[in-house]
């Protein structure tokens, strides 16, 4: 009797101990990735995840921007992620969300941003979010815009 007590306590512990572990390779797919409708560089490929996707209104989100830029060096607090929210009339629903970049990514390297605590505005039941990494210019209302991805949802 005891035998199978302790049979049955070590497997139990054995499950919860096998189910506590985070698999990262069966991590969640990309979340954005689309390519705006200008064109990302000639292989540059760039993707976002986002937590919680699909964001909740009025809540913070944070996201992890990857990739690889082909022709094109990330450069520290010169580089901007850019995270725009808009609604299926692609007009924005609230301010623009700037991080500056605070590494250095040489072109062709891989690189991860993470971007912590995007506020979430309230969201229409179908809206856009877009994702941009972009050069600051001397003009505050413009960016030289290296690669933009988006995802459409509630449409």
């Amino acid at each position: 009797m005891n035998r199978n007590l302790i049979f049955v306590f070590l497997l139990l512990a054995t499950i919860a101990i096998v189910n506590a572990v985070q698999y990262p390779l069966f991590k969640k797919g990309k979340d954005i990735y689309l390519p705006c409708s200008k064109k990302n560089p000639e292989g540059s490929v760039i993707h976002a995840n986002l937590n919680p996707f699909p964001p909740v209104s009025n809540q913070t989100s944070n996201y992890t921007v990857e990739g690889v830029m082909m022709d094109y060096d990330i450069t520290p607090y010169k580089t901007e992620v850019i995270i725009v929210f808009a609604d299926s009339n692609k007009t924005d629903i609230d301010d623009p969300y700037f991080k500056a970049v605070d590494l250095y990514y040489s072109k062709q390297t891989p690189f991860s941003i993470d971007v912590p605590d995007v506020p979430t505005p309230q969201l229409p039941s179908a809206y856009v979010i877009v994702v941009v990494i972009a050069d600051k210019t001397d003009d505050p209302k413009k960016r030289d815009v290296h690669a933009c991805i988006h995802a459409k949802l509630g449409f």
